[in-house]
């Protein structure tokens, strides 16, 4: 670090305390990794652990730190724990129809939501599965369909249980599992220092083995905590992720507002919308000094979607005449999901490949039960499908056939959950975020999820040079409102 500013300074020089926490707020593309990599350098006589989000940000912090930081993703502690015994059956989810002959339960809803009930105490603070784990949909889903919902704790519990004995060759051990096993036991982390990042989408499970370090009945040495974070980055409350940095009592909270990624005009653009739908006080501050302006390169720029459904359908509008690719690569965004459900629409069930999908038997019944759970996703994959109809398939192949490696492709594609930690000279947001403006008016921030304009935060952010939007988007309209 050459030239730290001021906000970056106060925090280089605040030396850790054992048993107290220091919170850091960082805004987009304020040099939160530069700073803590500055602490962290400026004393070689500490040992520090790096908890990271996801192994991506664990592998570039192991880059970018000195050798007395221990970069580690949560799981990858509770694995060398709790995880190996079971290493020979994880897996990365439970299917709807093994979940149904494990427990001997008769339809999908009812093990589409034990496994969300499950899911929800896995990642939590929780010691036992209880009421509170049972999903809103579920009791919004039995209560319209005038149904006495099940006992959803206690399927949880037995399927939990299965899960950790093996009783039922189809169910294996998570990997939240094991993570929560981990957490359960109550390990003890032999550090000086923690530094957990990305706290506003870290689950409490995870809260929990850090913060319990510092418990005031611990008898070991208690290390320093420093938690850094964006509120307004907090994108994964579906996972069950809570913002540990809206509820952490700190004993000193740092502020990190001074962007060095883009000028005022993004940063104004992003405090109008923190400032309306997240009640924001504190205002995003743009470089002085700007990335050298370029033209918009209509050829050259990152499309950023809500959803993989209404990215898709922006491929099959650019593949045939420009260099496309996606970000994080084409595996990660379900193609191969989409042609599942297209086999599904056509009736030819048996061509289906995709294991979750097989267990419905028609197209309607998926499309019903993707409104039922309220899946977001799987609801505008099964428009996407009713739009294209027999002729998706042959864009499917044409779209891996032709998308670029990420480096190579001239336009690029990407969701917003996907892009966060990125960023590029151009960016273009597509049209089916949350709308900002209905009939001329702004929206009641109170109707929403505040995750919907977290993601417009977040995808507003990732633009360097150039910030464009879809002639249908509300955020246009909604900037113009605000401007006097």
């Amino acid at each position: 670090m050459i030239h730290p500013t001021a906000e970056q300074q106060q925090i280089i020089d605040t030396d850790p305390v054992p048993g107290q926490i220091l919170k850091i707020l960082a805004f987009a593309g304020t040099g939160k990794t530069t700073t803590l990599v500055a602490y962290a350098r400026k004393r070689p006589g500490l040992r520090f652990l790096y908890l990271a989000f996801n192994k991506s940000v664990q592998q570039e912090a192991a880059r970018k730190f000195p050798s007395n930081v221990m970069a580690r993703t949560a799981h990858s502690l509770g694995f060398r724990v709790k995880g190996v015994p079971h290493k020979n059956r994880l897996v990365q989810r439970f299917r709807a129809n093994q979940v149904m002959d494990a427990l001997n339960l008769d339809n999908y809803e009812t093990a589409r939501f034990t496994m969300e009930t499950l899911h929800q105490y896995l990642v939590s603070a929780d010691p036992v599965v209880n009421f509170s784990h049972v999903p809103a949909s579920a009791r919004g889903h039995y209560q319209r369909q005038g149904l006495k919902m099940p006992d959803l704790v206690a399927h949880a519990n037995r399927l939990g249980r299965l899960m950790c004995t093996g009783d039922h060759p189809d169910i294996g051990m998570l990997h939240d599992g094991y993570l929560k096993l981990y957490q359960l036991s109550d390990p003890v982390l032999n550090f000086d220092c923690i530094l957990l990042d990305e706290a506003q989408d870290i689950n409490p499970v995870v809260s929990a083995i850090v913060l319990s370090q510092v418990k005031s009945d611990r008898p070991e040495k208690k290390p320093a905590i420093i938690v850094v974070g964006d509120n307004h980055q907090q994108i994964y409350s579906f996972r069950g992720a809570k913002d540990t940095l809206k509820t952490l009592a700190a004993h000193q909270t740092c502020y990190l507002t001074q962007s060095f990624r883009f000028d005022n005009n993004i940063a104004k653009a992003a405090n109008m919308v923190l400032s309306v739908f997240k009640k924001e006080t504190r205002q995003l501050k743009g470089t002085a000094n700007p990335k050298k302006k370029v033209p918009w390169d209509p050829h050259g720029h990152t499309i950023i979607a809500r959803t993989n459904a209404v990215l898709f359908d922006r491929a099959v509008q650019l593949y045939k005449t420009h260099d496309i690719g996606f970000a994080g690569g084409i595996q990660g965004y379900r193609l191969d999901l989409l042609t599942s459900v297209s086999f599904l629409y056509d009736k030819t069930r048996t061509r289906v490949q995709d294991p979750f999908i097989k267990g419905f038997s028609n197209f309607g019944d998926l499309k019903s039960y993707a409104t039922t759970v309220e899946d977001l996703e799987l609801s505008s994959v099964c428009a996407v499908v009713e739009k294209y109809g027999p002729s998706l398939r042959s864009h499917v192949d044409r779209i891996r056939q032709t998308a670029r490696p990420p480096e190579q492709a001239g336009i690029l594609l990407t969701t917003a959950h996907k892009a966060k930690g990125l960023e590029w000279n151009n960016v273009l947001i597509m049209d089916d975020f949350v709308s900002l403006v209905k009939d001329g008016l702004l929206i009641d921030p109170a109707g929403a999820d505040p995750d919907e304009f977290n993601l417009i935060y977040v995808a507003m952010t990732r633009a360097r040079v150039h910030l464009r939007f879809h002639k249908n988007s509300s955020i246009p309209e909604f900037i113009r409102l605000l401007r006097p």
